[in-house]
């Protein structure tokens, strides 16, 4: 039986800064992005090859838009840390998700 989509924990508008590591041989990479989300998602993981599989074997994603108008898509798994920030500027969220002005 396929699992039903979950309710999203964080709704369109939030300001949020996602922190990971990557561990590569001995080193420990950290990376972190901050961004206001846009739509909170799953996508699924492997390739062509799972064919049907693919309906149940998912993974969460963020979509966020940072400052500078770039989108970028978050993987989440249970070692990302995922920090609220609190707005400055409440008219900002609104901006942020539709974009820069044409």
């Amino acid at each position: 039986m396929i699992p039903p989509p979950a309710k999203p924990k964080y709704p369109p508008g939030t300001r949020l800064r996602i922190t990971q590591t990557v561990r590569v041989g001995h080193r420990r990479w950290r990376t972190q992005v901050e961004g206001v989300v846009v739509h909170e998602g799953r996508r699924p993981v492997g390739g062509i090859e799972m064919g049907g599989k693919a309906a149940y074997c998912q993974q969460d994603t963020l979509l966020l838009r940072r400052d500078d108008g770039e989108i970028t898509e978050v993987a989440v798994d249970s070692q990302t840390q995922v920090e609220p920030i609190a707005q400055t500027d409440p008219g900002a969220t609104v901006a942020a998700i539709a974009g820069p002005a044409p």
